[in-house]
C-alpha cells in the first residue's frame, strides 16, 4: 500500500508540473593528457553528442522502484555548449541524473583530479586509451541513447547522425574477431532502424475496384407522393 500511495504521489506531481527545466552544460577536451594532472589544459569541444538521463527511485518496504522519467539528446555547439529543454521541474528536482557523451576517439575522464564526480554540466573528454575490441564494444553500447522505458527526447534530429559517426569508428578499428563482428552488427542494425521514417499518423488501407468488378450501387432513396 505505501508502494502504491508513493507510485501515485509522484505521478501525480509529475502531472501537475507541465514547465520544464532547462539544463545547460559544457564539453571540453583535455590537449595534453599526457602530462601531470594540475598541468592539464583543456579547449571547449565542438560536435560532441551529449544524452542526458534523469531517474526517479520511489522508496517501498519491498524493494525501491527506479524509473527513467526522462532522456533528452544534445550536441555541443562551436564553444562546446549545449542545452536542453529538460524534463519539468519536478521530474528535476526529485531525479537522479546521469549522461552518456561520445566523440570519435574520446572518452570522458574526471576532472580536475582522480576522484571528481563527473557531471553533465561540465564534461571533459581525452583520447581513448582503450585496446580496440575493448573500444568497440563500448561504442556498441552506445546505439540506445535513452532510457529504456520511455522514448528518447531527440528535437534536434541528430539520433541517426549520431549512429552513423559510431558505424565510421566501429568500422575504422578493423576488429576481426566474433565479438566484434556482433558488435558491428549491432550497429548497422541500430542505424537501419533509426533510418526508417515513423508514422505520422495511422495507416489506412485503400481498397480500389478493379475494371470489371461488381459494385455495389448505393439504396436509392425513398420517395413519398
Amino acid at each position: 500500500m505505501q508502494r502504491l500511495l508513493g507510485i501515485l504521489l509522484v505521478g501525480a506531481l509529475l502531472a501537475m508540473s507541465p514547465a520544464r527545466a532547462e539544463l545547460r552544460g559544457r564539453v571540453h577536451v583535455l590537449l595534453n593528457p599526457e602530462a601531470p594532472r594540475e598541468a592539464w589544459r583543456r579547449v571547449p569541444l565542438a560536435g560532441a553528442y551529449i544524452a542526458v538521463f534523469w531517474s526517479i527511485t520511489i522508496p517501498a518496504p519491498a524493494h525501491a522502484v527506479t524509473t527513467c522519467r526522462y532522456s533528452e539528446f544534445a550536441r555541443s555547439d562551436e564553444r562546446g555548449e549545449y542545452v536542453m529543454e529538460g524534463p519539468n521541474f519536478v521530474t528535476a528536482g526529485l531525479a537522479d541524473r546521469a549522461f552518456l557523451v561520445y566523440s570519435p576517439g574520446l572518452e570522458p575522464v574526471n576532472f580536475p583530479y582522480g576522484g571528481s564526480l563527473q557531471s553533465a554540466d561540465d564534461i571533459t573528454m581525452a583520447k581513448s586509451t582503450l585496446p580496440v575490441a575493448e573500444r568497440l564494444s563500448r561504442i556498441g553500447g552506445y546505439t540506445s541513447p535513452g532510457c529504456s522505458d520511455t522514448k528518447l527526447n531527440d528535437p534536434r534530429g541528430l539520433l541517426e547522425a549520431f549512429l552513423r559517426s559510431l558505424l565510421d569508428e566501429a568500422r575504422s578499428l578493423q576488429v576481426d574477431s566474433e565479438r566484434g563482428r556482433r558488435d558491428l552488427q549491432g550497429i548497422e542494425a541500430a542505424l537501419r532502424r533509426a533510418s526508417i521514417p515513423e508514422a505520422k499518423g495511422p495507416i489506412r488501407a485503400v481498397i480500389k475496384s478493379q475494371p470489371g468488378s461488381i459494385q455495389s450501387s448505393p439504396p436509392i432513396p425513398s420517395q413519398r407522393p
